[in-house]
């Protein structure tokens, strides 16, 4: 399943859920959206239903996180690394 297109994910923190939006206009780049705020994401490459990306955070602190995601139809489920913070669960779907 492709990963082109815009998704409303939620990750799972310790400061609770965050509402984000993924957006990969091909399966080599995207931006990550909050409010009014967006951030390139780095390293995208998809393999097969998979795909891993990087993006750097500036807030609440600076941290780079790395994703791996699994798409699934209109799903996806995956996992944030963000540096000694630890690793959050995310879930999202794809916007309509």
């Amino acid at each position: 399943m492709s990963i082109v297109g815009t998704w409303n994910v939620s990750i799972v923190t310790p400061m609770g859920a965050q509402a984000i939006s993924l957006e990969f206009p091909d399966e080599s780049s995207g931006v990550a959206r909050r409010g009014s705020d967006s951030v390139p994401l780095q390293d995208v490459s998809v393999d097969g239903d998979t795909a891993t990306f990087s993006v750097a955070l500036t807030q609440p602190v600076r941290v780079t996180g790395q994703c791996t995601i699994e798409v699934d139809g209109d799903s996806l489920t995956g996992s944030a690394r963000a540096g000694f913070f630890g690793t959050f669960a995310l879930t999202g779907t794809r916007a309509a």
